[in-house]
């Protein structure tokens, strides 16, 4: 390669670290006031391993100024999903006992010591049973697809009045319609303690994980399976 086609290359090499650093930083800032920001399909996810994948290749490039902006805002995107939940692996739990529990669409409990279920707009908000006689353990099962998104906001707060009146473990899963980045669940999981077990689910490249395990700190995820429609969860809690 010639001197000049040398320095053209390092003139458009410039262009291109500088104009994706401030991309970022504005990406990092829209995040910082909505984790719920997204833009053709892409979301805080996927902002994030877009991010890391620029910050390496300035990095390699040895580009200091946007090594500094791209590391900035790679550190902000990951911190909201940190926040959020499990990026790529579930919590664990040694020892205990363990429940296995398979989610539908039907929201069909397992075997229980009892059962009932939560009703909202004459629509079946959850569903729960206490399993486990010797380690009591109460299961909720949600699924917020059927209802109208202005409703999640008055679905979780009434689940969250639901979950603190319980005196065994609570482990809550399901499909919340909503990433576990969003205001009302973050704002739920902080109300009610409960926090996220698992790692991301997405059901396809640009879709937004919504399927969740929630417990307290004395809960964690064995395994996670898919059959189907069906969500086969493995959970151990210590009591």
């Amino acid at each position: 390669m010639g001197y000049l086609s040398q320095k053209k290359y390092k003139e458009r090499e410039n262009v291109f670290f500088v104009v994706v650093s401030i991309v970022m930083a504005a990406i990092a800032f829209l995040l910082l006031l909505n984790p719920e920001f997204t833009f053709f399909n892409l979301n805080l996810f996927h902002f994030y391993c877009i991010g890391f994948i620029a910050f390496l290749a300035a990095v390699v490039a040895k580009k200091l100024v946007p090594i500094l902006v791209l590391g900035l805002s790679l550190v902000v995107i990951y911190v909201l999903l940190a926040i959020s939940g499990n990026i790529f692996f579930s919590d664990r739990v040694n020892g205990g006992d363990e429940v296995e529990v398979t989610f539908n669409n039907d929201l069909e409990m397992p075997a229980a010591l009892s059962k009932g279920v939560l009703v909202s707009d004459d629509k079946v908000l959850a569903s729960y049973a206490v399993v486990n006689e010797e380690a009591p353990l109460m299961v909720i099962m949600v699924d917020f697809r059927g209802f109208a998104k202005d409703k999640y906001k008055t679905l979780l707060k009434n689940l969250r009045k639901f979950v603190i009146k319980q005196d065994v473990e609570v482990v809550l899963l399901g499909n919340f319609g909503m990433p576990a980045w969003s205001k009302h669940f973050r704002k739920f999981t902080e109300a009610s303690g409960l926090m996220v077990k698992n790692r991301f689910i997405f059901d396809g490249f640009f879709s937004v994980p919504q399927f969740y395990v929630l417990g307290y700190k004395e809960v964690g995820v064995k395994s996670i399976t898919r059959k189907g429609n069906n969500w086969i969860v493995k959970v151990s809690y210590n009591l």
